[in-house]
């Protein structure tokens, strides 16, 4: 089982802490862009052996069962070394989504060479295996119009922030320069205890 990567802040997210890393080089954001919303959620990844956590050894959480349920019925269809990762979206955190398409929305998928799939390979393969994706806020060549299309389409109180990364195919070794997030200030507004509760909050569901 491999880590999800750290994704890098933008030099201007407001929501970086003193542990985050920023990435002050966008000159690899050349070319096509796409922006998708930063779901308020938890990072997991599904691959055909097993479904995990962003720390893989992290069991999985009561919150997480219905991902782990339509991970047990799409994970035949996931080729051998590949990685679907996706934001679980049935515990409501701090943003209480009233809409969304399902409990587990595709966001990137990894080949057997740890390469990040284009955004269109993306697009396929969630389609192929009949998984919902996050929200594509913007798709284009301008980097000053990607950064501007959250603002544009979603406010500070109902939404998380936004990833910014290349449309094509990434290298690990050059994810953390063509895949960047911008995150509002003071993005958790929950409390930790929630986590140790059997009553925690709900989404909503399309």
């Amino acid at each position: 089982m491999v880590k999800y990567p750290r994704t890098f802040h933008l030099p201007d997210s407001p929501g970086a802490s003193a542990d985050d890393r920023i990435q002050p080089d966008l000159s690899w954001l050349d070319g096509e862009l796409v922006v998708t919303e930063k779901m308020d959620g938890g990072n997991l990844t599904f691959t055909r052996d097993a479904m995990h956590a962003r720390s893989v050894d992290s069991g999985t959480h009561p919150w997480d069962r219905p991902a782990k349920a339509l991970w047990a019925m799409t994970s035949w269809k996931i080729p051998d070394g590949w990685r679907v990762c996706g934001e679980s979206m049935w515990a409501r955190r701090s943003v209480a989504y009233t809409d969304l398409p399902g409990v587990f929305l595709v966001f990137g998928i990894w080949d057997e060479t740890d390469t990040l799939l284009g955004w269109d390979d993306t697009v396929d393969w969630a389609r192929r295996l009949e998984l919902p994706m996050v929200p594509v806020l913007y798709r284009g060549g301008s980097l000053s119009e990607a950064r501007a299309a959250w603002a544009a389409q979603r406010s500070a109180d109902r939404s998380e922030g936004f990833v910014v990364r290349a449309a094509g195919r990434i290298p690990a070794a050059e994810f953390p320069m063509k895949l960047l997030k911008w995150v509002r200030a003071d993005h958790v507004r929950t409390e930790a205890a929630w986590r140790h509760r059997d009553d925690f909050a709900v989404n909503e569901f399309a």
